[in-house]
Protein backbone atom coordinates (compact mmCIF):
# COMPACT_ATOMS: atom_id res chain seq x y z
CA UNK A 1 0.00 0.00 0.00
CA UNK A 2 2.80 2.50 1.13
CA UNK A 3 4.49 1.87 -2.42
CA UNK A 4 1.63 2.18 -4.51
CA UNK A 5 0.65 5.55 -2.74
CA UNK A 6 4.03 6.88 -3.04
CA UNK A 7 3.70 5.61 -7.28
CA UNK A 8 0.73 7.74 -6.94
CA UNK A 9 2.22 10.77 -5.32
CA UNK A 10 5.27 10.33 -8.21
CA UNK A 11 3.02 10.04 -10.59
CA UNK A 12 0.97 13.66 -9.22
CA UNK A 13 4.00 15.01 -8.96
CA UNK A 14 5.21 14.04 -12.92
CA UNK A 15 1.85 15.59 -13.76
CA UNK A 16 2.47 18.70 -12.20
CA UNK A 17 5.73 19.41 -13.71
CA UNK A 18 5.03 18.09 -17.04
CA UNK A 19 1.97 21.30 -16.30
CA UNK A 20 4.63 23.25 -15.06
CA UNK A 21 6.34 22.99 -18.23
CA UNK A 22 3.93 23.39 -20.59
CA UNK A 23 2.76 26.99 -18.74
CA UNK A 24 6.49 27.92 -19.42
CA UNK A 25 6.24 27.20 -23.04
CA UNK A 26 2.67 29.09 -23.02
CA UNK A 27 4.21 32.03 -21.52
CA UNK A 28 6.56 32.72 -24.58
CA UNK A 29 6.81 35.73 -25.21
CA UNK A 30 6.94 37.05 -21.52
CA UNK A 31 8.47 40.04 -21.81
CA UNK A 32 9.52 42.71 -24.92
CA UNK A 33 11.48 40.88 -27.27
CA UNK A 34 14.55 42.31 -28.95
CA UNK A 35 15.63 41.31 -32.67
CA UNK A 36 18.98 42.58 -33.30
CA UNK A 37 19.17 43.37 -36.79
CA UNK A 38 23.36 43.33 -37.51
CA UNK A 39 23.35 46.11 -39.80
CA UNK A 40 22.31 49.88 -40.70
CA UNK A 41 18.76 51.14 -40.76
CA UNK A 42 17.44 50.81 -44.24
CA UNK A 43 19.06 47.85 -45.39
CA UNK A 44 17.64 44.50 -46.27
CA UNK A 45 17.84 43.06 -42.69
CA UNK A 46 16.55 45.67 -41.37
CA UNK A 47 13.57 46.01 -43.70
CA UNK A 48 13.14 41.87 -43.27
CA UNK A 49 13.37 42.10 -39.74
CA UNK A 50 10.98 44.66 -39.15
CA UNK A 51 8.28 43.08 -41.10
CA UNK A 52 8.53 39.77 -39.12
CA UNK A 53 8.43 42.15 -35.60
CA UNK A 54 5.34 43.59 -36.57
CA UNK A 55 3.54 40.14 -37.43
CA UNK A 56 4.82 38.75 -34.76
CA UNK A 57 4.02 41.73 -32.53
CA UNK A 58 0.48 40.83 -33.73
CA UNK A 59 0.54 37.66 -33.43
CA UNK A 60 1.57 37.65 -29.51
CA UNK A 61 0.24 40.62 -27.88
CA UNK A 62 3.73 41.53 -26.85
CA UNK A 63 6.25 43.90 -28.25
CA UNK A 64 9.06 43.35 -30.22
CA UNK A 65 11.48 45.57 -30.91
CA UNK A 66 14.45 45.90 -34.20
CA UNK A 67 17.36 47.28 -32.64
CA UNK A 68 20.16 48.28 -35.46
CA UNK A 69 23.82 47.46 -34.12
CA UNK A 70 25.64 48.07 -37.36
CA UNK A 71 29.38 47.51 -37.60
CA UNK A 72 32.21 45.04 -38.06
CA UNK A 73 30.33 43.12 -41.03
CA UNK A 74 27.39 42.23 -38.60
CA UNK A 75 30.32 41.18 -36.30
CA UNK A 76 28.62 43.95 -33.49
CA UNK A 77 25.15 43.28 -33.49
CA UNK A 78 26.09 38.93 -33.41
CA UNK A 79 28.01 39.45 -30.38
CA UNK A 80 25.43 41.57 -28.98
CA UNK A 81 22.77 38.58 -29.06
CA UNK A 82 25.61 36.38 -27.87
CA UNK A 83 25.86 38.18 -24.59
CA UNK A 84 22.52 38.52 -23.83
CA UNK A 85 20.38 35.53 -22.14
CA UNK A 86 19.25 32.75 -23.55
CA UNK A 87 16.38 32.68 -22.99
CA UNK A 88 14.46 33.77 -26.52
CA UNK A 89 13.81 37.23 -25.66
CA UNK A 90 17.09 38.51 -27.52
CA UNK A 91 17.22 37.47 -31.49
CA UNK A 92 19.39 37.55 -34.26
CA UNK A 93 18.05 38.51 -37.47
CA UNK A 94 20.50 36.06 -38.71
CA UNK A 95 22.03 36.50 -42.54
CA UNK A 96 24.30 35.28 -44.93
CA UNK A 97 26.90 37.42 -44.03
CA UNK A 98 26.82 36.82 -40.06
CA UNK A 99 26.05 33.07 -39.82
CA UNK A 100 27.55 31.58 -43.20
CA UNK A 101 30.45 33.59 -44.76
CA UNK A 102 31.99 35.48 -41.21
CA UNK A 103 33.14 32.09 -40.49
CA UNK A 104 35.37 32.05 -43.59
CA UNK A 105 36.57 36.05 -44.17
CA UNK A 106 37.30 36.12 -40.57
CA UNK A 107 40.94 34.54 -39.20
CA UNK A 108 39.69 34.91 -35.50
CA UNK A 109 36.03 35.87 -35.48
CA UNK A 110 34.96 36.53 -31.87
CA UNK A 111 32.31 34.04 -32.28
CA UNK A 112 31.72 30.67 -33.81
CA UNK A 113 28.40 30.59 -35.59
CA UNK A 114 28.15 26.69 -35.82
CA UNK A 115 28.55 26.52 -31.78
CA UNK A 116 27.51 29.42 -30.70
CA UNK A 117 24.06 30.29 -32.39
CA UNK A 118 21.25 28.35 -33.68
CA UNK A 119 18.77 29.14 -36.76
CA UNK A 120 15.50 28.90 -34.96
CA UNK A 121 13.75 30.00 -38.61
CA UNK A 122 14.13 30.78 -41.77
CA UNK A 123 12.23 33.35 -43.35
CA UNK A 124 13.34 33.64 -47.11
CA UNK A 125 15.71 33.13 -49.81
CA UNK A 126 16.92 36.05 -52.14
CA UNK A 127 20.05 37.33 -54.34
CA UNK A 128 21.13 40.78 -55.68
CA UNK A 129 22.24 42.68 -59.27
CA UNK A 130 24.76 44.53 -60.43
CA UNK A 131 23.69 48.01 -59.91
CA UNK A 132 24.76 51.19 -61.70
CA UNK A 133 23.29 54.58 -61.49
CA UNK A 134 20.83 54.99 -65.04
CA UNK A 135 23.01 58.36 -65.78
CA UNK A 136 26.16 55.58 -66.02
CA UNK A 137 27.57 54.99 -70.00
CA UNK A 138 27.00 51.40 -69.13
CA UNK A 139 23.35 50.43 -70.03
CA UNK A 140 24.33 46.34 -70.49
CA UNK A 141 26.70 44.19 -68.34
CA UNK A 142 28.77 43.87 -71.92
CA UNK A 143 29.18 47.68 -71.64
CA UNK A 144 30.34 48.04 -67.85
CA UNK A 145 32.70 44.77 -68.75
CA UNK A 146 34.41 46.35 -72.09
CA UNK A 147 35.01 49.55 -69.73
CA UNK A 148 36.47 47.72 -67.23
CA UNK A 149 38.83 45.57 -69.70
CA UNK A 150 39.26 48.98 -71.62
CA UNK A 151 40.60 50.74 -68.81
CA UNK A 152 42.18 48.26 -65.87
CA UNK A 153 42.60 49.29 -62.31
CA UNK A 154 40.51 52.43 -62.98
CA UNK A 155 37.52 51.53 -62.07
CA UNK A 156 35.73 50.70 -58.34
CA UNK A 157 32.91 48.79 -56.89
CA UNK A 158 31.78 49.42 -53.42
CA UNK A 159 31.33 46.21 -51.40
CA UNK A 160 29.50 46.62 -47.00
CA UNK A 161 28.88 43.07 -46.15
CA UNK A 162 29.74 39.64 -47.28
CA UNK A 163 26.56 39.43 -50.07
CA UNK A 164 28.33 42.50 -51.51
CA UNK A 165 31.82 41.71 -51.44
CA UNK A 166 31.98 38.04 -52.23
CA UNK A 167 30.03 38.51 -55.51
CA UNK A 168 31.91 41.67 -56.68
CA UNK A 169 35.23 39.12 -55.89
CA UNK A 170 33.42 36.41 -58.07
CA UNK A 171 32.94 38.92 -61.21
CA UNK A 172 36.64 39.84 -60.75
CA UNK A 173 37.94 36.87 -60.85
CA UNK A 174 35.91 34.80 -63.07
CA UNK A 175 35.65 37.31 -65.72
CA UNK A 176 39.49 38.39 -65.41
CA UNK A 177 38.98 41.84 -64.22
CA UNK A 178 40.58 44.52 -62.81
CA UNK A 179 39.46 46.85 -60.47
CA UNK A 180 39.21 48.32 -56.89
CA UNK A 181 36.91 46.87 -54.72
CA UNK A 182 36.38 49.85 -52.34
CA UNK A 183 34.95 49.10 -48.61
CA UNK A 184 32.39 50.95 -46.99
CA UNK A 185 31.17 50.46 -42.95
CA UNK A 186 27.33 50.73 -44.21
CA UNK A 187 25.30 50.01 -47.67
CA UNK A 188 23.92 54.38 -47.54
CA UNK A 189 27.39 55.64 -47.98
CA UNK A 190 28.46 53.02 -50.66
CA UNK A 191 25.44 54.12 -52.10
CA UNK A 192 26.01 57.79 -52.09
CA UNK A 193 29.16 57.33 -53.82
CA UNK A 194 27.52 55.24 -56.69
CA UNK A 195 24.98 58.37 -56.85
CA UNK A 196 27.69 60.76 -57.02
CA UNK A 197 30.32 58.66 -59.64
CA UNK A 198 32.86 57.48 -56.96
CA UNK A 199 32.32 54.07 -57.72
CA UNK A 200 31.02 52.61 -61.06
CA UNK A 201 28.53 49.61 -59.73
CA UNK A 202 27.77 47.96 -56.48
CA UNK A 203 26.56 44.31 -56.26
CA UNK A 204 23.15 44.78 -54.01
CA UNK A 205 21.11 42.15 -52.33
CA UNK A 206 17.36 42.59 -53.89
CA UNK A 207 15.86 43.34 -50.76
CA UNK A 208 17.95 46.96 -50.67
CA UNK A 209 18.22 47.60 -54.52
CA UNK A 210 14.22 47.72 -54.68
CA UNK A 211 13.71 50.57 -53.49
CA UNK A 212 16.34 52.58 -56.10
CA UNK A 213 15.64 50.39 -58.96
CA UNK A 214 11.64 51.30 -58.86
CA UNK A 215 12.92 55.29 -58.52
CA UNK A 216 14.57 54.87 -61.95
CA UNK A 217 17.56 56.97 -60.27
CA UNK A 218 19.95 53.26 -60.72
CA UNK A 219 19.50 50.39 -63.24
CA UNK A 220 20.33 46.59 -62.91
CA UNK A 221 23.05 45.05 -65.43
CA UNK A 222 22.24 41.34 -64.33
CA UNK A 223 20.53 39.44 -61.28
CA UNK A 224 23.05 36.92 -58.87
CA UNK A 225 19.66 35.01 -59.28
CA UNK A 226 20.15 31.33 -61.24
CA UNK A 227 17.59 32.28 -63.82
CA UNK A 228 15.86 35.47 -65.10
CA UNK A 229 13.43 37.31 -62.36
CA UNK A 230 9.56 38.13 -63.83
CA UNK A 231 10.29 41.56 -62.73
CA UNK A 232 13.04 42.32 -65.16
CA UNK A 233 12.44 39.67 -67.71
CA UNK A 234 14.81 41.40 -69.99
CA UNK A 235 17.60 41.63 -66.83
CA UNK A 236 20.18 38.57 -67.81
CA UNK A 237 21.27 36.27 -64.97
CA UNK A 238 24.76 36.33 -64.32
CA UNK A 239 24.85 32.76 -65.36
CA UNK A 240 23.96 33.85 -68.34
CA UNK A 241 26.92 35.80 -69.01
CA UNK A 242 29.43 34.49 -66.63
CA UNK A 243 29.94 30.59 -66.47
CA UNK A 244 29.79 29.41 -62.44
CA UNK A 245 28.75 32.68 -61.14
CA UNK A 246 25.64 32.02 -58.80
CA UNK A 247 25.37 33.63 -55.36
CA UNK A 248 22.46 33.92 -53.32
CA UNK A 249 21.30 34.39 -49.63
CA UNK A 250 18.90 34.17 -46.94
CA UNK A 251 17.30 35.41 -43.35
CA UNK A 252 16.29 33.98 -40.60
CA UNK A 253 15.42 34.46 -37.13
CA UNK A 254 18.78 32.99 -34.72
CA UNK A 255 19.54 32.11 -31.04
CA UNK A 256 22.09 31.32 -28.76
CA UNK A 257 21.97 27.36 -29.13
CA UNK A 258 21.97 27.35 -25.70
CA UNK A 259 18.40 28.65 -25.45
CA UNK A 260 15.97 25.37 -24.25
CA UNK A 261 14.76 23.15 -27.13
CA UNK A 262 11.42 24.15 -25.88
CA UNK A 263 11.78 27.83 -26.84
CA UNK A 264 13.32 26.97 -29.76
CA UNK A 265 10.19 25.01 -30.95
CA UNK A 266 8.17 28.05 -29.87
CA UNK A 267 10.16 30.62 -31.73
CA UNK A 268 10.36 28.76 -34.83
CA UNK A 269 6.48 28.01 -34.97
CA UNK A 270 5.66 31.65 -34.37
CA UNK A 271 8.25 33.26 -36.85
CA UNK A 272 7.09 30.44 -39.28
CA UNK A 273 3.25 31.52 -38.79
CA UNK A 274 4.50 34.90 -39.30
CA UNK A 275 6.45 34.38 -42.44
CA UNK A 276 3.25 32.40 -44.03
CA UNK A 277 1.29 35.27 -43.13
CA UNK A 278 -1.09 37.37 -45.20
CA UNK A 279 0.87 40.11 -44.33
CA UNK A 280 4.10 39.09 -44.57
CA UNK A 281 4.50 36.19 -47.40
CA UNK A 282 3.30 38.55 -50.26
CA UNK A 283 5.28 41.83 -48.78
CA UNK A 284 8.23 39.49 -49.30
CA UNK A 285 7.67 38.19 -52.71
CA UNK A 286 7.53 41.74 -53.75
CA UNK A 287 10.76 42.50 -52.59
CA UNK A 288 11.59 39.28 -54.90
CA UNK A 289 12.57 37.45 -51.48
CA UNK A 290 10.86 33.56 -52.17
CA UNK A 291 9.36 33.03 -48.45
CA UNK A 292 10.28 29.74 -47.20
CA UNK A 293 9.17 27.72 -43.72
CA UNK A 294 11.22 24.80 -42.06
CA UNK A 295 11.38 22.95 -39.10
CA UNK A 296 14.82 23.41 -36.31
CA UNK A 297 16.22 20.15 -37.93
CA UNK A 298 15.72 21.63 -41.43
CA UNK A 299 16.86 24.63 -40.43
CA UNK A 300 20.39 23.25 -38.34
CA UNK A 301 21.14 21.05 -41.85
CA UNK A 302 20.18 24.22 -44.24
CA UNK A 303 22.74 26.69 -42.05
CA UNK A 304 25.27 23.92 -42.28
CA UNK A 305 24.89 23.34 -45.82
CA UNK A 306 25.25 27.43 -46.42
CA UNK A 307 28.07 27.70 -44.15
CA UNK A 308 29.75 25.04 -46.63
CA UNK A 309 28.56 27.05 -49.93
CA UNK A 310 29.59 30.24 -48.98
CA UNK A 311 33.25 28.63 -47.63
CA UNK A 312 33.53 27.29 -51.62
CA UNK A 313 32.63 30.48 -53.02
CA UNK A 314 35.20 32.49 -50.67
CA UNK A 315 38.00 30.16 -51.67
CA UNK A 316 36.79 30.41 -55.49
CA UNK A 317 36.42 34.35 -55.43
CA UNK A 318 40.11 34.30 -53.97
CA UNK A 319 39.53 35.89 -50.60
CA UNK A 320 41.87 35.35 -47.91
CA UNK A 321 40.84 35.41 -44.05
CA UNK A 322 41.35 38.92 -42.77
Amino acid sequence: MMLHRRALWGLAAAGLAARRVDAQEMAFPRQQVRIVAPFAAGGSSDLVARLMAQQMQIATGKPFVVENLPGGNGVVGTLAVLNAAADGHTLLLGTTTTLSANPHLLKQPSYDAARDFILACAIGISAGCLMVPTASPYRSYQDLVADLRAHPGRRNSGWFNASSRIPAALFKRIGGLDFEEVSYKNFGNAIGDLRTGLIHFVFLDMVAADQYLASGEFRALAVTMPRRVSRWPNIPAMTEVMQGFETGGYWGIAARSATPPALLRQINGLATAAVQSEAVAPRLRAMLVEPVTMDLEQTADYATAEREKWGRLIRLAGIEPE
